[in-house]
């Protein structure tokens, strides 16, 4: 006589937002298609990795077999997606979820079932590398333009950029050879004018180590050559050396463009290689890397019953939720001090590059008013 069984209960990805209901009270209703239309509401870690991660893979992991939700606070069972930003409001009674935290440019995560790190150079156990999804709005570069090099930018945050980059002698230099630089605080996805694209920052290398390769893929997306600091996953992802031109100050910029206005055969070939590359890094690329963990990994842990909800779980999440709180203090003391020695004009060795460079471009170091002690310019 055969026996029934009981059917087995779909699984529940909820997405965690802790400003749901003050920034995304409309997110349900969204389709993917908003994420195109509005842009600016896709910055930022929640919103860029959980919002529209939502958004995107919402209908693949249905199509897993697989009941989607969204939620400010991890629940108590099923399998929670959430940043590391909210990771730390996790409470103990919701210690039964099959917790995914995305790292970011955080801190490690401990009090979690696998973590989501934005390279994959320095990968702890229990880690996952995924890519950043690709800006959101990303408008590339006019074809019209050609070979045409006019207009160097940056897209990103202000206060990260070298300050090289506004030395009048660098800036006299580029005007010199008919180029404009221009840092784009807003509209990060607009390329419709950029010729030359620079990935640089300035920040602590414990800060970099984290960061994603964005910046290059983005570009390559756009059908812009990039010129590239030496960062961790700028390099992870360098498969050529078209991929761009390693940079590491302004004679390096210098030299790249005199290269690159010479040749018009170089630059179209950097773009051709990375418009190739960038199928890597498209969004459906990355939409396919996200459902295949959650096929081949996520799901049959939580299947097997990777959580098992009890006083030896309880008692595992509270020694892993203290501990990853106090690598979060050591993460921030780290990142701190290094950006000191960074940012700060009275650390020794920024106080030798200021008179190396005062000597090489005709620029004076910064003195402090009379009566005033050293202020810090870490941001």
């Amino acid at each position: 006589m055969p026996t029934s069984s009981m059917p087995v209960p779909a699984p529940v990805v909820t997405f965690v937002l802790g400003h749901l209901e003050r920034d995304w009270p409309d997110i349900e209703r969204l389709t993917e298609s908003e994420i195109e239309r509005q842009p600016s509401r896709f910055q930022g870690g929640r919103n860029s990795w959980i919002a529209q991660g939502y958004l995107r893979l919402r209908e693949g992991l249905e199509r897993l077999g697989c009941r989607v939700r969204v939620a400010s606070r991890v629940p108590s069972a099923g399998i929670a997606l959430v940043h590391r930003d909210d990771a730390n409001d996790c409470r103990v009674e919701r210690s039964g979820a099959f917790v995914v935290v995305v790292r970011a440019d955080r801190a490690p995560v401990l009090a979690c079932d696998l973590a989501i790190a934005q390279n994959g150079t320095r990968l702890r156990r229990g880690e996952r590398f995924l890519p950043l999804w690709p800006q959101p709005g990303l408008r590339p570069r006019d074809a019209q333009r050609g070979h045409r090099i006019a207009r160097l930018t940056y897209h990103g945050r202000p206060d990260r950029l070298p300050a090289w980059l506004a030395e009048p002698r660098f800036l006299a230099d580029l005007s010199a050879r008919g180029i404009r630089f221009e840092s784009l605080a807003n509209g990060w996805g607009d390329y419709r004018s950029t010729d030359l694209v620079l990935a640089v920052r300035a920040d602590s290398p414990a800060m970099l180590a984290t960061k994603p390769a964005t910046k290059v893929y983005n570009a390559w997306l756009a059908g812009v050559p990039v010129l590239a600091t030496a960062e961790p996953a700028y390099l992870e992802v360098r498969g050529s050396p078209l991929d761009f031109m390693e940079i590491a100050s302004p004679e390096d910029v210098l030299a790249a463009i005199d290269r690159l206005k010479a040749s018009p055969g170089l630059y179209r070939s950097m773009i051709a290689n990375g418009l190739a590359h960038a199928r890597e890094f498209d969004i459906e690329a990355i939409r396919g890397r996200w459902l295949d963990l959650f096929d081949r990994e996520i799901l049959p842990m939580h299947a097997r019953g990777h959580v098992r909800p009890g006083p030896a779980r309880r008692a595992w999440y509270v020694g892993a939720m203290a501990a990853q709180k106090v690598l979060g203090r050591a993460f921030k003391a780290r990142v701190g001090f290094e950006r000191w020695r960074l940012f700060s004009p009275w650390t020794p060795l920024r106080l030798i590059e200021a008179t190396g460079r005062s000597l090489a471009w005709g620029w004076k170091p910064p003195l402090p008013e009379a009566g005033n002690g050293p202020e810090s310019t870490m941001r």
